[in-house]
């Protein structure tokens, strides 16, 4: 590996002599922070403001890049926030409990009991679903231990591996294929995106550093819901071979016309959920890990890294999060409903496109561009670019998520009206670019 680069800067050194200003050369930077991926969300929100003057009199550029829902959060919350901050006696201003609010903690234990399965576990409060993959990465993993993941992956998880651990501790998967002969000409367009089970046991058997297996379910990017006989496969893998098994949940509600059963009780699996999407709190930065009782030590070896980090969730956040739970899981899925009309029109805007990946779950789908000139693959963040610049509407380029030549569209970001017309710019935009090949 070659050396950072050096970095330098001019400065005016006060001096009683009159001595001229001196170059100060300054110690370089993290190896692995730097080649940690670019955040493309704050890219992509760049690149939006670069352009917005320019859609100001046509509606603004419509964003279906990052991965928020278009509602507002439950009432309860507010009024449970506004009662708190007029609290002359609120401890909202003092440190909490490391782990959470107990109040908390105990609707959480409820919840993950009566809906998930997970009877026998503890909760940890974090601040994000971000946060609580960094709590698994940092106590899970050795130097020299390996982690899995799937590409196309969800790029938070990559870059929290790739800032904390060496460049070979990340291990990227396939997902299957169904372009096989075999298939149709609708199954070859629309992959199914998930995880390949047949590549992680040999890649398990040969492999004895890796220890840690990473799925989002349902997928971010790829928007698909997986199987509970798929899920179970991988489960009795990383039993097998002696792997964690770290399971995001975060779009547990994003699951329409079916329900989510991706839960697992056993001693190896780690289970992450979050309030930023179903209950809108993504400002409030509110998420929880569940760990099995049964693995004896992890809880007390984890809270070190809790202490670390953010030392205790905010409490606003958490009084925000709890009296969200009163709304319940159907407050969240009456509004996931809604989201119907944007899929199915982000699905219609991108059938041009030869592959698609996902519409079974979360809010996403994938979509392949088409090959360049030479069969060269296209690059996904200069049409990225020109879409914004030339279309009014944002994606998330694929090459951030392991999928060069891809782009990620998100269906929830906007009230289904205006996502309407953000697919139509997003069918316009496609439609130039296959035209013009």
């Amino acid at each position: 590996m070659s050396a950072s680069p050096t970095n330098i800067i001019d400065v005016n050194m006060p001096s009683t002599t009159g001595a001229a200003a001196k170059t100060q050369v300054l110690p370089s930077f993290s190896r692995n922070v730097e080649r940690t991926l670019d955040p493309c969300v704050v890219l992509m929100k760049d690149l939006v403001g670069q352009y917005a003057d320019s859609w100001k009199d046509k509606g603004g550029i419509y964003s279906l890049a990052q991965g928020v829902v278009y509602w507002k959060p439950p009432e309860q919350a507010t009024v449970a926030m506004k009662e708190a901050l007029d609290d002359i006696d609120s401890s909202l201003h003092l440190y909490g409990p490391d782990e959470g609010l107990e109040s908390l903690r105990e609707e959480l234990c409820k919840k993950v009991a009566k809906e998930n399965g997970l009877d026998d576990h503890h909760v940890m409060v974090t601040v994000g679903a971000n946060q609580a993959y960094v709590n698994c990465v940092l106590t899970l993993m050795h130097d020299t231990d390996k982690c899995v993941v799937f590409a196309p992956y969800y790029f938070n998880h990559v870059m929290a591996l790739q800032m904390t651990l060496p460049e070979s501790s990340m291990v990227v998967g396939p997902s299957t294929d169904s372009s096989s002969a075999e298939t149709s000409q609708e199954q070859r367009q629309q992959e199914d995106g998930t995880p390949d089970a047949v590549w992680l046991e040999r890649a398990l058997q040969n492999d004895p550093c890796i220890k840690v297996v990473t799925i989002v379910n349902p997928g971010n990017p790829t928007g698909t819901h997986l199987s509970r006989g798929l899920l179970q496969k991988i489960v009795d893998l990383c039993r097998q071979y002696n792997a964690w098994l770290v399971l995001d949940c975060t779009y547990e509600y994003f699951v329409p016309n079916s329900e989510f059963d991706g839960c697992f009780s056993d001693p190896h699996v780690l289970h992450i959920f979050s309030f930023s999407k179903a209950y809108a709190l993504a400002g409030y930065r509110c998420g929880y890990l569940v760990i099995p009782k049964s693995a004896m030590g992890l809880y007390e070896q984890m809270m070190k890294v809790q202490d670390t980090i953010p030392i205790a969730p905010p409490r606003i956040s958490q009084v925000a999060a709890l009296a969200s739970l009163s709304a319940g899981k159907e407050w969240v899925q009456s509004r996931v409903a809604t989201l119907n009309t944007g899929r199915q029109a982000i699905l219609e805007a991108l059938r041009p496109l030869e592959k698609i990946i996902g519409g079974s779950g979360a809010m996403y789908v994938m979509g392949k561009l088409p090959l360049g000139e030479n069969d060269k693959i296209m690059d996904d963040q200069e049409f990225a670019s020109l879409l914004v610049k030339d279309f009014g509407v944002a994606v998330i380029p694929g090459s951030f998520c392991g999928f060069p030549g891809w782009i990620r569209v998100c269906y929830a970001n906007l009230p289904p009206e205006q996502c309407l017309r953000a697919a139509e710019r997003l069918a316009d935009g496609l439609r130039t670019l296959i035209d013009g090949q």
